[in-house]
């Protein structure tokens, strides 16, 4: 924030920045520009530098079950990190989903006195993708509450890619086809019955692979779209009972005439609310 927006000759001004490290410690560094009505010089970067040091943290604060099967059940462990971790109690660790099982143990887990919760998923979450936020606190003094966000996701007998796509921006008419591929979990079998779009300008077709086994979906927009921008789901119909239904959400975007520059054809468009869950290492 600068003290005043105007300097009269011979002035001087001052810039307050507040610099946010969130959990993270250590040496941080940032770069603040500064826009002058002065020819000679119209930005100025200044560099702000901190050694900083971390009272109570959780680490890690973002945790990745990756993929893995529903009845396997991923364990992963929270240490409690900072100068004042030993003088620390945690007191709770809540997690929104009933699903996530969270315990605490003032003594360390696996022989480790920092591994102080223990996240499990059960057995009864639900086939695809999850997210969660547990929320921790504390009888620290100043940081009494930490959140610790938690993703994956739950293969059943059926897997399937990609989970979400974008059609990108494209010209009318001239929209990629995009290919769902959906294959079968060793040793079980399924049969695609059918397959929809929630938007009757999206075209779906059922090609099978391997009988019982491996299916795609191709999808492709009407030649005849006269809209701006797309989004929709496909819904595939199966035989199988753990995952009779599956929905594949959809984005895209009409390339406009102006303003565009070339490469610019295909971009990826990020899907809202969608994450992408890459297998655990």
């Amino acid at each position: 924030m600068a003290s005043a927006k105007e300097i009269p000759p011979g002035g001087e001004g001052k810039i307050e920045a507040t610099l946010r490290t969130g959990a993270r410690g250590g040496r941080t560094a940032k770069t603040i520009t500064v826009t002058t009505n002065d020819p000679a010089q119209k930005t100025i970067q200044l560099k702000i530098s901190a050694d900083v040091q971390i009272a109570l943290a959780l680490e890690p604060y973002l945790i990745n079950f990756g993929r893995f099967k529903k009845e396997e059940a991923p364990v992963r462990y929270v240490a409690v990190i900072g100068d004042d971790k030993d003088s620390t109690k945690i007191l709770s660790a809540e997690p929104k989903d009933k699903n996530i099982k969270v315990e605490i143990n003032q003594k360390g887990f696996e022989n480790n006195k920092d591994n102080r919760i223990k996240i499990a998923v059960l057995p009864n979450m639900k086939v695809g993708q999850f997210r969660d936020v547990i929320a921790v606190t504390t009888d620290h003094k100043t940081t009494k509450n930490l959140n610790i966000s938690v993703f994956g996701e739950v293969v059943g007998d059926i897997m399937v890619n990609p989970r979400s796509f974008s059609f990108g921006y494209f010209e009318r008419g001239k929209a990629p086809e995009k290919i769902v591929t959906l294959k079968a979990n060793p040793p079980a079998t399924f049969t695609v019955l059918k397959a929809e779009s929630t938007a009757p300008e999206v075209l779906v077709e059922k090609v099978t692979v391997k009988e019982g086994s491996e299916y795609q979906i191709k999808a492709r927009i009407k030649d005849d779209f006269d809209k701006d921008f797309l989004r929709g789901n496909i819904v595939i119909t199966t035989d199988n009972k753990e995952q009779p239904t599956i929905e594949i959400m959809y984005f895209g975007r009409v390339q406009k005439a102006q303003g565009i520059t070339p490469g610019q054809q295909g971009t990826s468009i990020p899907m809202p609310g969608m994450t992408s869950v890459p297998p655990s290492p």
